[in-house]
């Protein structure tokens, strides 16, 4: 399977028509290559699969090919036309259209002017849009596609998952687009709006369009790819035909060789020095002064939101950080924000040190020594246009306040101890936290929440976005300032960042707890094929 490469792409190709060719390209950031000399081809009216761990380059690929991102390096063919390039303009007028992730409308227009915009109908001369002929138009792609909405809906009013589809009929019945690009398209869907997807995806392959269909899940390309292409670290690893792989053939070509991480051990954790010999096995166990004590500090049991996570239950040691693995839309998220009071909860029971405790707000939750670190950053967990200063110790303000004053020596002197503790990095305490490079920013929403003195930390996806040496920087933090004396459970889709520090880990798929794995069961392979859903290696 691993010798069906470039080269066997090349000849499969050359006997149907290539309406998409990729020849060296690279893009190289900072301090990272997300691609490296990937080479690609696309048959005209194939659904092609685009997969591979967190941080392989899936997402760069296919932003280059729709216009959104600059490649360093190489060239790419579509439709027979040579590009080094492309903007967003340029690839729509190639035929290009894309359907990425967050679906990106305009929430205060209509359905009907999403449909169409840039592109609105004018009446005769162009110079007025035709509202009544919009409408119209708007309503009979609307039912062509099978989706029963009223066109006049503003988009703010549709769930995430309607406005995905919304995307993709845009793509389809506006646009005509040639080529489609499915960036975690499903992520947000539910099981009917998934159906209907499916539907028009079916739909568009048989009127010749081809669809490059990025995704985690493994089951997901298995139903609907004709080949697909794995990538891991940013290079092409192979391209294999729907009939030569199965489920766990193909997730042991995406995680490929793991031996560095099997033992829970991470190379970007541990950089060693030209004198430096390699950490011992289990660099967890030398990283870890404090073991967990045998008393849960945190009990989750039986937590239940309808249609989105069920019956959830875990513990947590003081001195433990346990990992939530799981794909997209699993409800790791979920969990967490439940936990915090962010989410309502139908059913279950939580309690801290053997005593109950129900969530009511994020405030309550601050006051019993529980704090959440929110997956998006900068609209959730900082106030970007304030200083670095007051962002630090914006949710203690109680530490740095005398009689319901700001004491400035006090919240200097706080959010001074805190940058040191942090290592953080900025040009003075009344920059603006928008200013700094997103490693730094992450340092100080962690920094926010460490200035409550909390007991349980709640981490969303804390590496998100952060490049690999602010990453190692953030994880080395996490375990040894964050985790002596408290409960951390954190949450990510990736596995590398989970096994590096955690002490065990369990596997959410489809809102369901699915298999637990201690710290000297941790092996890559095997969790990944459980966060697909494979229940024999949860067991």
């Amino acid at each position: 399977m691993l010798s069906k490469t470039t080269e066997t792409t090349t000849e499969n190709t050359t006997a149907a028509e290539c309406i998409l060719s990729l020849t060296g390209i690279s893009k190289i950031y900072p301090g990272t290559v997300a691609l490296e000399d990937v080479n690609l081809e696309i048959t005209r009216g194939e659904t092609h699969g685009i997969i591979g761990k967190n941080g392989a380059g899936k997402t760069t690929l296919v932003g280059i090919v729709a216009g959104l991102i600059q490649p360093s390096a190489g060239r790419f063919r579509i439709n027979g036309h040579d590009y080094a390039g492309l903007t967003r303009i340029g690839a729509r007028s190639a035929g290009v259209a894309i359907v990425p992730q967050e679906p990106q409308l305009v929430q205060e227009a209509t359905v009907a002017e999403n449909l169409f915009m840039p592109d609105y109908l004018r009446r005769a001369g162009g110079a007025l849009v035709d509202w009544p002929a919009m409408q119209r138009a708007a309503s009979e792609v609307l039912r062509s596609a099978g989706l029963a909405i009223d066109p006049r809906t503003k988009a703010a009013d549709l769930g995430i998952g309607l406005q995905q589809i919304l995307l993709m009929i845009k793509a389809s019945y506006v646009e005509q687009a040639e080529i489609i690009i499915l960036d975690e398209a499903f992520a947000s869907l539910s099981q009917r709006e998934e159906q209907l997807f499916y539907r028009l995806m079916r739909e568009r392959k048989q009127k010749g369009c081809t669809m490059l269909h990025i995704s985690h899940r493994i089951d997901e390309l298995l139903e609907v790819c004709d080949r697909m292409t794995v990538l891991r670290d940013g290079r092409s690893i192979g391209t294999v035909e729907r009939n030569e792989v199965d489920h766990d053939s193909l997730a042991s070509l995406i995680v490929g060789d793991a031996g560095a991480l099997n033992t829970g051990e991470s190379a970007y954790l541990h950089p060693l020095s030209d004198t430096e010999q390699p950490p011992a096995a289990g660099a967890q166990a030398a990283a870890k002064a404090a073991e967990p004590t045998e008393a849960a500090l945190l009990e989750v049991e039986g937590l239940t939101i309808a249609e989105r996570i069920f019956e959830v239950g875990f513990t947590v040691r003081r001195n433990e950080i346990l990992g939530i693995a799981g794909l997209i839309g699993s409800g790791r998220s979920t969990v967490l924000r439940s936990i915090f009071g962010l989410e309502a909860l139908d059913e279950g029971r939580i309690a801290l040190n053997g005593k109950s405790f129900a969530p009511q707000s994020p405030a309550h939750s601050l006051r019993r020594g529980v704090v959440y670190l929110p997956e998006e950053r900068d609209e959730e967990g900082l106030v970007t246009s304030l200083a670095v200063r007051s962002n630090l110790v914006l949710s203690a303000l109680q530490r740095v306040s005398r009689r319901f004053m700001i004491d400035r020596p006090r919240e200097t002197e706080l959010a001074g101890s805190l940058a040191k503790q942090l290592a953080l990095h900025f040009a003075s305490f009344d920059q603006e936290v928008s200013e700094l490079s997103g490693g730094n920013r992450q340092k100080v929403v962690v920094g926010k929440v460490l200035s409550t003195q909390p007991e349980v930390f709640l981490l969303d996806e804390p590496t998100k976005g952060i490049d690999i040496a602010a990453k190692a920087t953030l994880l080395r933090m996490i375990r040894e300032e964050l985790r002596p004396n408290s409960a951390i459970v954190m949450s990510t889709p990736g596995l590398e960042d989970l096994m590096a520090i955690c002490d065990r880990i369990i596997v959410l798929y489809n809102g369901r707890v699915l298999g637990e794995f201690g710290s000297n069961e941790f092996n890559e392979e095997r969790i990944y094929k459980a966060i697909q859903g494979n229940l024999s290696e949860a067991s």
